[in-house]
């Protein structure tokens, strides 16, 4: 449903989604109708949020004043179970309960964690997303996946939750440094690339460097997400098709933060990830060659290569043994059969993933003229 460019609604999974410049509005209004019944807010946020979109949003929702704050550490490497756990000592000394609201000021990793602990504290209170990243609003905190890492390994532990609402004000994006806006973009390139041909050759008409205003960006992505999840919710099928990119790209988001003093993000991860799923798409399911060139192309005119010794390749084999999408002991990919149009449930053999990582090291020199 669209209401206007000020205010666009979409519905996924029952939870409603609210996207333009009036949205805070929308939120205030909210706050004072839907939410009345609350007997307490709380509002968390890791440290960058709380210095740079916290103020914001307090002066633009004054009613949120009152509302107690948590602040966490910033970064994948606290999305742990012990910050979890520092959250619900905080809601239980500020007296939380089923009945109250939290709201997720953040990105990906504050509407995992936030999400988690708000389903969990009291058996599950009710909470809402306000997304403060490109990659939250079009992706991470839109489909009701929570949860933490565990030893280093994605998104281990978790459940599905929706939110009460997601509430997606473009202008957090000016609070954002371009390498968060960059991981952004490559969940929006993905999303192109495995179900819209039409919105990947706009990408490519428009590119991020050139991008000055997001809306119709943010709403065209956000809105194959929400087809994607409410045709599978508990991702039991066709959800998996949102997962191209991610088997391999978690794999190099666990050895980054393993061994990188200055870890990838995780868009920056599902990127390079993208490129060795494209050769092995090429390899399994006849993904054309010159579309293939192309994905990896514009993938590697917004990205840095991320540049890996022969001797990482065992490594990150063995993390994609080990991730939580596998069947059976076998690793499984989502691959892409023409730019727009994806597969999943591939099985792939280790060998392949081992071939992949080792083209992945040649294509900036062979693609990239």
């Amino acid at each position: 449903m669209i209401l206007s460019k000020k205010l666009r609604t979409l519905d996924v999974a029952g939870s409603p989604l609210y996207l333009g410049p009036e949205v805070l509005v929308e939120l205030a209004s909210q706050l004072e109708t839907v939410f009345k019944g609350k007997q307490n807010i709380f509002i968390i946020a890791d440290k960058n949020t709380a210095q740079h979109c916290l103020p914001i949003l307090l002066e633009q929702v004054p009613l949120l004043n009152r509302a107690y704050q948590i602040i966490v550490k910033p970064g994948e490497e606290n999305k742990t179970i012990q910050t979890c756990e520092v959250i619900w000592n905080q809601l239980a000394v500020m007296g939380a309960n089923r009945y109250s609201l939290i709201i997720n000021l953040g990105g990906g990793v504050v509407s995992d964690l936030g999400g988690f602990a708000a389903s969990t504290f009291h058996r599950g209170m009710a909470y809402i997303n306000i997304p403060t990243t490109l990659m939250a609003m079009i992706d991470a905190g839109i489909g009701g996946k929570t949860g933490v890492d565990l030893a280093s390994l994605k998104n281990l532990v978790g459940l599905f939750s929706h939110p009460a609402g997601v509430f997606v004000w473009p202008g957090f994006l000016k609070t954002l440094p371009h390498r968060y806006m960059l991981s952004g973009y490559a969940e929006m390139m993905k999303h192109a690339a495995i179900a819209d041909v039409d919105f990947w050759k706009k990408l490519l008409k428009m590119p991020m460097a050139l991008t000055k205003t997001w809306d119709d960006q943010i709403y065209h992505a956000a809105l194959i997400k929400c087809k994607i999840v409410n045709g599978d919710p508990m991702e039991t099928g066709s959800r998996r098709l949102l997962n191209f990119g991610h088997t391999i790209g978690h794999a190099f988001e666990t050895y980054s933060l393993r061994h990188d003093e200055s870890p990838l993000s995780h868009g920056e991860a599902v990127a390079m990830g993208m490129i060795c799923e494209a050769y092995i798409s090429y390899r399994m399911v006849d993904f054309p060659h010159p579309q293939r060139d192309e994905l990896i192309k514009n993938i590697l005119l917004n990205f840095d290569h991320y540049n890996i010794d022969t001797s990482a390749i065992d490594e990150l084999v063995e993390i994609t043994i080990y991730d939580k999408k596998n069947q059976n002991g076998n690793v499984m990919l989502t691959l892409v059969k023409e730019i727009g149009k994806a597969i999943d449930g591939q099985q792939c053999e280790t060998a392949l993933i081992r071939e992949s990582l080792f083209r992945y090291t040649d294509f900036r020199r062979h693609i990239v003229r």
